[in-house]
């Protein structure tokens, strides 16, 4: 190559690697929102059926990808049963309840340090499902442990939660699916046991809400 074009060549090379960056960026980019848009329709179950066969390992990987922003440094163990059958259900009202509460353990972590564990187990029980969200936070105080159902009362600072979250848990899966809602308080851990029959929900109004 002539010594009087070797810089204008050079200039063309970057120009062509710095092309071919943006195009992998795009590609990337575009790959990740491709993911998060089908992650959010399943999630929200759009455009389906009041009940759907839903697989609720399934919707507990949604749950943690919508909330994937705010969990930061805080370890999420999940330990899925692989042999858990679909069951039919209002897919779009359960996603709720595992946001709230799942988004609940996220907030109490965080309190400390913003780092901690929080665990998701599935398992078959008898002619039903036993879906488990825990953390390794402080946990509540005693004296208020039997208050956690009532509406509106809620642990958090004001204007971070509306106390909402167990209370419709509570409705959708005792009230729309006949299951059972349950918060134990061992040392060093809480854990919200929800316990869901594999036979369909009963028709009932809807219920909405946020915690």
């Amino acid at each position: 190559m002539p010594p009087d074009a070797l810089a204008d060549s050079l200039r063309h090379l970057e120009t062509a690697l710095g092309v071919t960056g943006l195009v992998d960026e795009v590609e990337e980019s575009t790959a990740r929102i491709s993911k998060l848009t089908d992650t959010m329709q399943d999630y929200s179950f759009m455009d389906r059926s009041p009940t759907q066969e839903v697989d609720v390992n399934e919707a507990l990987d949604n749950t943690l990808a919508i909330l994937g922003y705010k969990l930061g440094d805080i370890e999420v163990e999940c330990d899925y049963d692989p042999t858990l059958p679909r069951i039919t259900a209002h897919g779009n009202e359960l996603n709720q309840v595992w946001t709230n509460l799942i988004d609940n353990e996220i907030d109490v972590v965080a309190e400390e340090d913003g780092r901690g564990r929080i665990r998701l187990r599935t398992t078959c029980e008898g002619d039903g499902m036993l879906v488990e969200i825990s953390d390794d936070g402080p946990g509540i105080p005693e004296e208020i442990q039997d208050r956690i159902f009532e509406p509106f009362f809620t642990t958090k600072d004001v204007g971070k939660g509306a106390g909402l979250g167990l209370d419709v848990g509570y409705r959708v899966v005792v009230g729309r699916h006949g299951g059972d809602v349950r918060v134990v308080f061992t040392p060093g851990e809480t854990r919200c046991e929800v316990r869901l029959p594999m036979n369909a929900p009963a028709e009932q109004e809807a219920l909405v809400g946020e915690g």
